[in-house]
């Protein structure tokens, strides 16, 4: 159990119990300002790039490609004919029956079992079958809101009702890929994991119980929250929509590549020696008189006409990916404003607090700029933190030996900079949402209580967040592998695991794990191993051995996203809990009926003392309120006296203790310590008695002193 430092009287700057939600004006304007063009930016280049799609393929009812669309036939035909006028130069040939002009009528060589394009890759999949994500989105839409829903009712069966799904699940796809026995192993691993954790997951679901009360108790917030959630899904769904529409941004165009031709062999001796060989070296051989056959090699240019992406796109594209990861970052910091103003007002004023539409008007008003300034800090830190990471290359020796230790020094001092600025850029906006201070002046404040309250000026609920962490990440695993199936089932691949060689389908699961843990990043990654794979494999049959892949694994990195989103719901009312704690704390106020505070006992890095007395007990509290004037809190958790978090009998219980100046204060004065948990009631009953007599003696003995003085004090509360 820790104790705090002491703080002078008036050094501290003390946050008001209360939110100020009513009287309150715009912050951080500029950065609103710049959110809301970035935003229009990318709705912009989206639909330009839907508006300038061009269907590449001709299909039947039944999906099958039969050839060129009309389209690419017309565009094709001109790029034909203008390139057979073209002269050819020294430098450069022009090659009028290669690329798109072999076969443009007949589709050779365009797609293999006429199912998919052989030049196709992972966003080909979606543009073929629109219904493929759309259907697995909605679906984990559904899942997740039925998850958050049990959660709010039934928080500890859900958590450990959840435990034991995903042992099912993992068994039941172990079943399913011909009894493959690595998924059988993982479901023993876990199982065993969960039995040998049992009591964190028991602590888990306290914690998580208390934050469903207030969620239970403030059900229409839950209107707002879903109709921030519809606007996560539209802009998901338009995110989907739009790399669909850039794998079809497409024109026929000269193409250039070098080309490399190999003469007939020349013996470095002279032409009097041969270089041809048959059936041995004659005497004439360039070989058997010491020469050497050399080859000349001629080089140029051959230009083709191809279908190639327009020169925009692939720039555009990288834009969609870094405004998709502020928006991801926004909507999280928009949902924590919302649950901190409703569970805020709730427990310190719950006569007087916002509607879950008032709630979501100052979220998107007063609160707009501070939460995109929160936002893109937190977008920033996610993408040093990725930069940080290992790269494949760098576990390749020699690179591992010398640069190893330098990034695994870069791996954590990453993971700790983004744990920390994220933490206190979280209560930041939490102190600003309570205060209607800026995002600066807010996070002032926050590095004061955090220090005051917490070890270090830090604090996570590790095990809470373990369980909504594991949860998302088993469910969008499992969407991830149902999509697998359903999308080698639609092209007729054979990747899903089970069906292709055992080594490959392990890294394929290895590397959706580690995607889908990561889904920012995992959608970053994935977007570059396409491109990559697809001009690695260009012209033969190797795509149908990843497209699946990495598309099932992009849909898993979307649906990872939604349910950390609901799951986010409940470790936001726990950040908040958190705070209001720290806040009580600091004002002063009686705790012994909180239970919540009776939990924060058991977390590490919790300082329970009061930060303003120099007693080593923490259940002691004094605070100057005056010159010559204490008061004495009694707020400490005590068995049989538990409510709710944000009971509205918690109040403040001050006690005078006035006195002239140079006399020692009351508390200082032996008083006893308050009931210790453990007590039966009888002793502890008898221990307040005792106290009582004991303040009511010092008391006496004061007012005769002070009657001596001549000196009289009223004590004032």
């Amino acid at each position: 159990m820790s104790t705090g430092a002491v703080q002078p009287a008036g050094s501290i700057d003390t946050i008001p119990t209360k939110v100020n939600w009513q009287e309150r004006r715009a912050t951080d304007l500029g950065c609103a300002f710049l959110y809301l063009v970035a935003l229009m930016a990318w709705f912009d280049i989206g639909f330009a790039m839907m508006g300038a799609e061009m269907e590449v393929f001709e299909t039947d009812e039944n999906g099958m490609i039969t050839g060129w669309s009309q389209d690419v036939k017309t565009a094709g035909k001109e790029c034909c004919t203008q390139i057979q006028n073209e002269v050819d130069t020294a430098s450069n040939n022009y090659n009028e029956n290669g690329g798109i002009c072999m076969g443009l009528d007949t589709g050779r060589r365009l797609t293999e079992g006429n199912k998919f394009p052989i030049d196709g890759g992972m966003f080909d999949v979606f543009a073929l079958r629109p219904e493929v994500p759309t259907v697995m989105i909605m679906s984990c839409i559904v899942m997740a809101v039925a998850w958050i829903m049990l959660l709010r009712s039934f928080a500890k069966t859900v958590v450990f009702g959840c435990e034991f799904v995903k042992i099912i699940a993992l068994a039941y796809l172990g079943v399913e890929c011909d009894n493959n026995p690595v998924f059988f192993a993982i479901a023993l691993c876990y199982a065993i994991y969960i039995w040998c954790f049992k009591e964190k997951l028991k602590f888990a679901a306290k914690i998580i119980k208390h934050a469903a009360n207030g969620l239970k108790e403030n059900p229409a917030m839950f209107i707002a929250l879903f109709t921030v959630k519809a606007f996560y899904v539209v802009q998901a769904l338009l995110y989907i929509k739009f790399f669909e529409a850039s794998m079809k941004v497409k024109e026929v165009a000269y193409v250039s590549r070098e080309s490399v031709d190999y003469g007939q062999a020349v013996c470095s001796l002279g032409s009097q020696y041969t270089c041809e060989y048959s059936l041995g070296y004659d005497a004439n051989h360039c070989d058997a008189n010491g020469g050497v056959c050399e080859y000349p090699i001629t080089g140029g240019v051959i230009t083709e006409c191809q279908i190639v992406e327009k020169a925009w796109v692939g720039s555009a594209r990288w834009y969609l990916m870094a405004m998709w990861l502020w928006s991801v970052m926004f909507f999280t910091q928009f949902r924590l404003v919302i649950v901190a103003n409703i569970l805020g007002s709730w427990h310190w004023h719950p006569d007087n607090k916002p509607s879950p539409m008032q709630a979501l008007q100052v979220a998107s008003t007063k609160s707009f700029g501070t939460t995109s300034y929160s936002a893109i800090i937190c977008a920033i830190v996610e993408k040093f933190y990725n930069e940080t990471k290992w790269k494949w290359w760098q576990m390749v020796p020699p690179f591992l030996c010398y640069m190893g230790p330098y990034k695994l020094l870069c791996c954590l001092a990453g993971w700790c900079l983004k744990t920390c600025i994220q933490m206190l850029t979280k209560f930041s906006l939490i102190i600003s949402v309570f205060t209607g201070d800026n995002f600066f002046g807010s996070a002032k404040k926050c590095y004061g209580i955090m220090k005051r309250h917490f070890v270090g000026g830090f604090i996570t609920e590790a095990s809470s967040k373990q369980i909504m962490t594991i949860f998302s990440l088993v469910m969008a695993i499992a969407l991830c592998f149902s999509t697998w199936a359903w999308v080698d089932t639609l092209f007729g691949f054979k990747t899903i695991p089970g069906a292709s060689d055992d080594l490959l389908w392990i890294l394929w699961c290895l590397l959706a794990s580690f995607c889908i843990y990561h889904p920012v990043l995992g959608l970053f990654f994935l977007s570059l191993l396409d491109s990559l794979m697809k001009s690695i494999t260009s012209g033969d049959n190797a795509w149908k051995d990843w497209v699946s892949p990495l598309a099932a694994i992009f849909v898993g990195c979307i649906a990872k996203l939604f349910f950390d989103y609901m799951g986010g719901i409940f470790l936001d009312s726990i950040d908040v809990m958190f705070l209001c704690f720290a806040i009580d704390k600091d004002n002063n106020v009686d705790l012994s009926k909180s239970e919540f505070a009776a939990i924060c006992v058991d977390i590490p890095g919790v300082i329970t003392a009061n930060p303003m007395t120099e007693s080593k007990d923490p259940l002691l509290v004094q605070q100057p309120v005056q010159p010559g004037q204490f008061v004495a809190a009694t707020g400490v958790p005590q068995q049989g006296q538990i409510e709710p978090f944000g009971a509205p009998g918690a109040g403040v219980q001050m006690m005078p203790m006035g006195g002239q100046p140079g006399m020692m204060p009351m508390a200082q004065q032996g008083m006893m310590p308050m009931a210790q948990p453990g007590m039966t009631p009888e002793q502890q009953l008898a221990q307040m008695q005792q106290q009582t007599a004991m303040m009511q003696q010092q008391m006496q003995q004061q007012q005769q002193m002070m009657m001596m003085a001549q000196q009289p004090q009223q004590a004032t509360m």
